[in-house]
This record gives C-alpha cells, structure tokens and sequence, in this order.
C-alpha cells in the first residue's frame, strides 16, 4: 500500500492507494448527467491500454 498526500490551499489530506502506476497526460472526460451527482468523481478518461478510469475531484475531498 501506498499514501498519496495531496493539498489545496493550507489543507493536505492522504489518500491510501493499492499500487501507482505512473504520471501521464490525460484528457478528462465527464461523466455526464447521470453521474453528475458524484462530488468527489471529476470525470473519466481512456488509458492506452484500453481501461477506463475514474478521476478523483482532489478539491472535493478535501472539503469533507
């Protein structure tokens, strides 16, 4: 396991992850009306292997 600590301002946060992977441009998608609703999801993208995943809204995490 792994922590990832992210910040925003003056306030930082740890976010515990399986595995990383590595750093790579993406564009970021949205996730449309019906997912909408889902805070701290900011939207999707499309790995070059094929997988979809999902983009955490750091910001929205924080907040809570």
């Amino acid at each position: 396991l792994f922590i990832v600590i992210v910040h925003m301002g003056d306030r930082k946060a740890g976010i515990i992850v399986d595995n990383l992977i590595g750093q790579q441009e993406i564009v970021i998608k949205s996730l449309g009306k019906l997912l909408a609703g889902i805070k701290v999801i900011a939207g999707a993208t499309i790995l070059g292997n094929g997988q979809v995943a999902l983009i955490l809204d750091v910001g929205s995490l924080i907040a809570r």
